[in-house]
């Protein structure tokens, strides 16, 4: 049988990005009739103007500050399967208290309720499986994945029920009003101001994970758990935080999208938003720097696949085949070694 090299992360991450590029070149050669009109709209056509580059990076921010929270979930050794709930549900807390607040509401301030509602509920869900771990060792996965498909269900009843736009013929919510959404940048694409947020949670908890005792101690947690707790570290209680605070930062996630670019909870609209920041989290290889690129790669791969889907009707399936050849990559510790010829 022949010899495995194992792989280092960085090794990974290169062989992972160069043939998700090299896959989505063969993709597009199969199923398109102009290959090089397809590879055009996939790969230059994101950047080939103001607007298109503006909503590729507005498409790369919810994906920075929810790949933020899987890592730090990450880190101590939990993860946290429940994004897409807890980013839907919080999107929806956070769409329900905008368009409750007054008319004469400061922007600021409803934009900073609206933030901390949709992060708060997002950590409340998110702490229940850190909480069902800690004192009952009930799987965060399990936990957190069928703890998010109650809330998925349950603001969908809401979201096509009680808070149903009545004016629509969509299943959403009432609009909020224009004055209460972030201001854009690079208009007129959808990219705001929350860029500079993400940019600066990633540049915190970069600070709290290799400067502070917090981030220490939470890193010790998640490499040798009963190490630990023989040093007197609270284990039970970086478990809940690192749930509570992956949970928060997907919720802050959704509700920066609802005062953002959406500007209302549409059923349905986070479909695939939570596994994605799961690519990034695994793109980023325990580096909350690498979010910044891992998310941009991400957001790449579905801003050029919606391009090419229009220009070129390839199917928009292609994003999903794509992130599972890359997490193939990234996740495989090591590959058989090629054995040498002999002459």
């Amino acid at each position: 049988m022949p010899a495995e090299r194992e792989l280092r992360g960085p090794a990974r991450v290169v062989l992972a990005v160069g043939v998700s590029i090299a896959f989505a070149a063969g993709v597009l050669a199969l199923f398109s009739q102009d290959l090089g009109s397809a590879l055009s709209q996939f790969f230059l056509e994101p950047f080939s103007n103001r607007y298109f580059l503006g909503n590729y990076l507005a498409d790369a921010v919810p994906l920075m500050i929810a790949g933020l929270g899987v890592l730090i979930a990450f880190r101590s050794k939990n993860f946290n399967l429940g994004g897409e709930g807890q980013l839907y549900a919080s999107a929806l807390a956070a769409g329900v208290l905008a368009l409750r607040l007054p008319a004469g509401t400061d922007p600021l301030a409803l934009w900073f309720w609206a933030a901390l509602a949709g992060a708060l509920t997002g950590a409340a869900i998110g702490a229940l499986s850190g909480l069902l771990k800690a004192f009952w060792r009930v799987s965060e996965m399990i936990s957190s994945f069928l703890v998010s498909a109650i809330v998925i269900n349950v603001s969908d009843f809401f979201i096509t029920g009680p808070l149903q736009d009545p004016a629509s013929n969509f299943q959403t919510t009432r609009q909020i009003a224009p004055q209460f959404l972030l201001p854009r940048i690079l208009a007129p694409s959808k990219l705001d101001i929350s860029i500079g947020l993400a940019l600066a949670l990633i540049l915190v908890f970069m600070v709290v994970a290799r400067r502070t005792r917090i981030g220490f101690e939470l890193k010790i947690c998640g490499e040798n758990e009963e190490f630990a707790r023989y040093c007197g570290i609270p284990v039970a209680a970086y478990q809940v935080a690192a749930m509570a605070i992956s949970g928060g930062l997907y919720g802050l996630a959704g509700a920066l999208l609802v005062v953002g670019p959406q500007g209302r909870v549409m059923r349905g609209f986070s479909t695939g938003l939570g596994w994605s920041a799961i690519s990034v989290a695994l793109l980023a290889q325990g580096s909350e720097a690498g979010v910044v690129p891992a998310a941009l790669f991400i957001a790449f791969l579905g801003t050029g696949s919606d391009h090419v889907m229009i220009g070129s009707g390839v199917p928009s399936e292609i994003i999903s085949i794509l992130q599972a050849v890359a997490m193939f990559f990234i996740t495989a510790g090591s590959l058989p070694r090629l054995r040498r010829r002999r002459s």
